[in-house]
């Protein structure tokens, strides 16, 4: 039993010491209302975190540099109004910002309306035609 058992040790303790964790992350620093549509849902493990949205669907998984050692913090940090998240491991703190993708939901909308858009010209055009050669008047 040589310094290896120790190292071993104490990697064990670690691991003894975490425990995974949950919490309620609003999109919004600040916002208190839990039963807001734009609440998340935060997952802490040992090696990862996974923010997921309120019906179960990960919105974003992130790999942690090391076990977690201290309790998540979030707030503000860099003042742009959106949930940041802070976790401390042994080789420091990690910082992780919230962004939204509003471009994403924007060019959904666009494309969905461009199809729509299509299919009426498709639909109009082929009622303009008939089989006979002549046309509408």
């Amino acid at each position: 039993g040589g310094d290896g058992d120790g190292l071993q040790g104490t990697n064990e303790l670690k691991k003894a010491a975490f425990l995974p964790s949950t919490h309620i992350l609003p999109l919004k620093s600040g916002d208190s209302d839990t039963s807001s549509n734009t609440n998340y849902i935060l997952l802490v493990g040992e090696k990862s975190l996974s923010v997921l949205s309120q019906k179960g669907s990960v919105r974003t998984e992130m790999d942690l540099p090391d076990l977690p050692i201290g309790p998540v913090v979030l707030g503000d940090f860099n003042g742009d109004g959106y949930t940041d998240v802070i976790i401390r491991t042994h080789d420091g703190f990690h910082g992780f910002v919230m962004k939204t993708r509003l471009a994403t939901h924007l060019f959904t909308l666009l494309m969905g309306t461009m199809i729509v858009a299509l299919g009426l010209a498709l639909a109009f055009t082929s009622a303009g035609s008939s089989d006979d050669g002549s046309s509408w008047r």
